[in-house]
């Protein structure tokens, strides 16, 4: 289960044939295809085929990593459930010489899911259990052990049942979910490539969506509140040497997103995001108050000096190493004012850009006459922190001359730093048609600062999820020669296509 999970990590492209037979998978959630297995084992190498044929080492980062969490744990424990009926890896798999291959994911919390490969050979390379012979729609299947789709159950969740029809075997991890995919190979029904490409996919966002166990260990938040709904279609291919992810789907029309160039200048990673949603707490984190997770109601409330008199409590002393008093929550100090200025401005979206250096820089469409009120928003947040701010035509500065926040005009749009010196180069950003959102990163600048986030995200220990730490710079570590990823979505009506591009060495 979690080798075959890993097929979304590498694809080729391969044309789309007419004539290619259906897999006879049941309808699931996430169904993945793979139209050309023999190419796909050709593109394997390193960590990534370490991973699906388990020979991985035990400090290898992401897999360490996913063993300290929750869902790891499990995952460990019912894969040696499942093992000790069927040893399975990618060794075997390519073993069956398979012409084509599929995995429909019924349930993630049963771990109920289906494999179809579909294979020339009469006489298979793996040993398959006899289990108990059974029968439907006139073909016969083996039921070796129930699973958590048959039964619910807390000792086992991945079963086994399997059959041979119309050249494809069919394993499955509950009776259940192999007589839907024997009702599909009757019916004639089930699925071929989605789009062109090594592999390829199909998610059901709605019902990923409701799916507790996707809700909690999915690491970020576009996932669970993004505005994409109903289907959508991924592939993996690679094009002219580089490793593309194509990606269709269904969302609201947006509004266009301007570009602007970052050659000859230093930045690490830039992009546009579409939607207000998340401007306010990057301006806040990112400029004004940078700190992780700054107080919601940052100005505490004054309690009284203790009554002397009183029958209890400190009569003489104040403890100061004492909590304010749980009716003392605070005020908001400038936070409202701040609220309603940016709600005012109706952003349709905004960028950003991080330094090579670590500076940050925000870019937002503000109109000039509104600027004024900005910087003094501003100038009211910083004084808040640092008892004074002093205000010049492009920034704002405290203490003995610090940087506090400065601005740059470019027509209408402002870009917005923690100083002047960072805004020295910025652009004039300009719109492009179709385009609604991008992003660069520089994935050598990621790898150069793997020890600040691992110091930030703190120690690895059964339970904590480092979504940095342990898979993110694991994965890097999986694509050594990948040096950066670039992400377009352009979109038409409420149709959109979004290409991710992993440039190599």
């Amino acid at each position: 289960m979690k080798t075959l999970a890993l097929f979304l990590a590498i694809g080729a492209t391969l044309p789309l044939g007419a004539a290619e037979p259906l897999l006879p998978l049941p309808e699931a959630p996430v169904v993945l295809v793979s139209a050309d297995p023999s190419a796909f084992d050709r593109a394997l190498s390193g960590e990534l085929r370490k991973a699906l044929t388990g020979s991985l080492g035990a400090e290898e980062p992401v897999s360490k990593g996913l063993r300290q969490t929750r869902v790891g744990v499990k995952l460990d424990e019912q894969w040696a459930l499942f093992a000790a009926d069927l040893p399975l890896s990618w060794s075997e798999i390519s073993a069956m010489k398979p012409t084509a291959l599929g995995l429909a994911l019924l349930s993630a919390g049963d771990l109920e899911a289906v494999l179809a490969v579909r294979t020339p050979l009469a006489q298979l390379p793996v040993t398959l259990p006899a289990g108990e012979a059974r029968s439907r729609n006139g073909v016969a299947y083996a039921f070796v052990s129930r699973g958590a789709g048959d039964e619910r159950t807390l000792d086992r969740r991945m079963g086994l049942a399997w059959a041979r029809v119309d050249g494809t075997l069919l394993l499955a991890t509950s009776e259940r979910a192999l007589l839907l995919a024997l009702d599909r190979a009757a019916a004639r029904q089930g699925y071929t490539s989605f789009l062109p490409g090594l592999v390829s996919a199909r998610l059901d966002l709605a019902s990923l969506r409701k799916d507790r166990y996707f809700r909690r260990e999915f690491l970020f938040a576009e996932g669970l509140e993004g505005t994409e709904s109903g289907v959508l279609l991924c592939a993996l291919r690679e094009e002219n040497g580089r490793l593309v992810e194509v990606r269709e789907g269904q969302a609201p029309q947006a509004p266009a997103a301007p570009s602007w160039s970052v050659e000859g200048r230093r930045v690490a990673s830039a992009g546009w995001e579409t939607g207000a949603k998340r401007f306010p707490s990057a301006l806040r984190r990112g400029l004004l108050e940078p700190v992780p997770v700054p107080a919601e109601r940052p100005v505490g409330s004054l309690a009284p000096l203790p009554d002397p008199n009183a029958a209890q409590g400190e009569r003489y002393l104040v403890d100061l190493t004492r909590p304010v008093p749980a009716a003392g929550d605070g005020d908001p100090a400038e936070l409202p004012r701040w609220a309603a200025f940016l709600e005012g401005l109706k952003l349709e979206g905004w960028g950003w850009e991080v330094g090579a250096d670590g500076s940050r820089r925000l870019l937002a469409k503000i109109p000039p006459a509104r600027q004024a009120e900005l910087v003094e928003l501003a100038k009211s947040t910083l004084t808040r922190r640092t008892g004074a701010a002093t205000a010049s035509a492009e920034s704002l500065t405290v203490g003995p001359d610090l940087p506090g926040l400065a601005w740059a005009r470019r027509g209408e749009w402002l870009w917005l730093a923690s100083s002047a010196g960072q805004l020295a180069d910025v652009p004039t950003p300009a719109a492009s048609a179709g385009l609604v959102r991008w992003s660069r990163l520089d994935l050598d600048a990621v790898r150069a600062e793997k020890g600040p986030w691992r110091d930030a995200e703190g120690a690895a220990y059964e339970g904590r999820v480092r979504p940095f730490s342990d898979r993110i710079l694991g994965l890097l570590g999986w694509a050594p020669k990948t040096t950066s990823v670039s992400v377009e979505r352009r979109q038409e009506g409420d149709r959109f296509r979004e290409r991710v591009v992993f440039a190599s060495r």
